[in-house]
């Protein structure tokens, strides 16, 4: 008699199928990575030389993207639990069958090498299983029908010990294979694209997502761009460090994809930084050091976006983002009121002035985007997703208004407390005060409306979501916050 692959698998539906993905990649996304394991696994079991039968759930036809030939049986799953579909699989196969294998169809690292293997080592034990990292298997063989599945309780991380207790039970014999792995969370995918377990949440943004791995480096996941790049951001952002590596304040970077192997988004390798974010009643002298440091670099890059009219640029990136606001059923009509007068100011204090003095801004300087060592030399800025060929000033007024001062903390500078950092910026460079204020005008604009366009996204389930950034969006769009806004900044223009 033949031996005998099966291949164990639900019929992809998009919308349908590994849950704890959702929230970090969309129905297409989940749908794709599901096809592709599908295909991968399945075209490694026709690799053996061995017959293959496919045992599905759901519906034949969304299988039809596996080009499985006319010898390739379909055949129903019958049972009414996991374990119960599995031997009654395995038990109809070895009627006719002298060994027969089950493998999952959502599993990584599997070869055809293991699966000859599992069979050569049946000719001295009972069973093969090759566990799986999150406490199930995803390989099942044997040469004779024992219903070692009976009384198991499935999708739980027991389910591997479960399972070797009922082979012991039964006094047979089993051949542990290696270990394989299954990608069912966003960790998953990480740790299959970095090849290793050592992997930790650093940080997660409203755009990125940061992993320390193996103890030294990060592991930036982009998952949507603000600068309307789509899967090029992460590119955008890379070439932007490799040439900001020469002031020696910002993170070295080694490497970058568009696209991982299963992972949907860019991403880039840079080397982790030891600090602690900025304090803003300590640590502004070495802020002014650190933004000093960039302004002033020579640059040589072509490829950053360098905007000849930033008061216009600004005034339409806020237009753009207040029109989800604008536009939604559920709007407050008090911040309406207030966000519209900010526009009708922004725009008499005037749109069209040309860049002038050009360097590098970050333009989204919160204190976290600091990390403060032990000295202001060993300090540095961090998170370029949108970086700019800009002004000074721009970069200084957003580091300096409530939107960005308040956003992270509970602080809110005072009129001294922005006098005395200026002051020790100007120790390494020259501020034009008068487009300082117009620009901290434009800022406080640009992070309300940002605001804004959230507070709609997250009523509607965005992809990256924090429960503490929700509190201060609702904060920063409410009628308390946008009255200090006017008084504090607005009101002087509104003539």
């Amino acid at each position: 008699m033949q031996n005998k692959i099966i291949f164990f698998t639900k019929a992809p539906e998009p919308g349908f199928g590994k849950s704890r993905l959702k929230g970090f990649m969309s129905q297409e996304q989940i749908y794709a990575l599901t096809v592709k394991l599908i295909k991968e696994n399945f075209y490694t079991a026709i690799d053996t030389g061995i017959t293959v039968s496919i045992y599905y759930s759901g519906k034949k036809e969304n299988l039809l993207f596996l080009n499985t030939g006319a010898k390739t049986e379909f055949k129903l799953q019958e049972g009414n639990g996991l374990g119960d579909k599995m031997f009654n699989a395995l038990k109809a196969e070895l009627e006719h069958s002298e060994k027969v294998i089950l493998i999952g169809s959502d599993l990584v690292n599997i070869t055809k090498e293991n699966l000859q293997d599992a069979f050569k080592a049946l000719d001295k034990t009972d069973i093969v299983i090759a566990p799986s990292k999150d406490g199930g298997y995803g390989i099942i063989g044997m040469k004779t029908a024992y219903n070692i599945f009976s009384g198991i309780t499935f999708s739980t991380s027991n389910v591997y010990a479960d399972t070797l207790k009922s082979i012991a039970q039964k006094k047979l014999t089993y051949t542990e294979l290696p270990v394989v792995k299954d990608l069912d969370t966003k960790e998953d995918l990480i740790t299959e694209e970095l090849k290793t377990d050592s992997v930790k949440l650093i940080g997660q943004g409203e755009y990125n997502i940061n992993y320390l791995f193996n103890e030294k480096y990060v592991f930036r996941i982009n998952i949507a761009s603000q600068l309307h790049l789509g899967n090029k951001q992460i590119e955008y952002e890379f070439n932007a460090l490799k040439e900001l590596e020469k002031t020696g304040v910002t993170p070295k970077a080694y490497s970058y994809t568009l696209c991982g192997k299963y992972l949907p988004y860019g991403s880039l390798i840079m080397e982790y930084l030891e600090g602690r974010p900025l304090n803003y009643d300590t640590d502004m002298e070495t802020a002014a050091f650190l933004l000093a440091k960039i302004h002033n670099h020579a640059f040589t890059c072509k490829n950053l976006i360098c905007v000849k009219k930033p008061f216009k640029a600004m005034f339409k990136e806020c237009g753009e983002m207040y029109s989800y606001y604008k536009n939604w059923e559920n709007r407050e009509e008090r911040t309406v009121e207030f966000i519209e007068k900010f526009f009708n100011i922004a725009k008499k204090l005037g749109l069209d002035d040309n860049l002038e003095k050009e360097c590098i801004i970050n333009t989204e300087l919160n204190n976290r985007n600091f990390i403060i060592g032990g000295s202001k030399e060993k300090s540095y800025i961090i998170d370029w997703e949108k970086p700019l060929i800009g002004e000074r000033e721009q970069d200084l007024a957003h580091f300096l208004v409530p939107t960005t001062t308040n956003w992270k903390t509970e602080k809110i500078l005072s009129e001294n407390e922005i006098k005395n950092f200026l002051s020790l910026y100007e120790r390494y460079g020259k501020i034009n005060r008068k487009k300082l204020d117009k620009y901290m005008i434009f800022n406080c604009l640009r992070g309300i409306t940002w605001c804004s366009m959230a507070r709609v996204e997250y009523e509607n389930n965005r992809t990256l979501s924090n429960s503490e950034t929700f509190e201060k969006i609702k904060k920063f769009i409410g009628v308390e916050f946008l009255k200090y806004i006017y008084n504090n900044f607005y009101e002087v223009y509104d003539v």
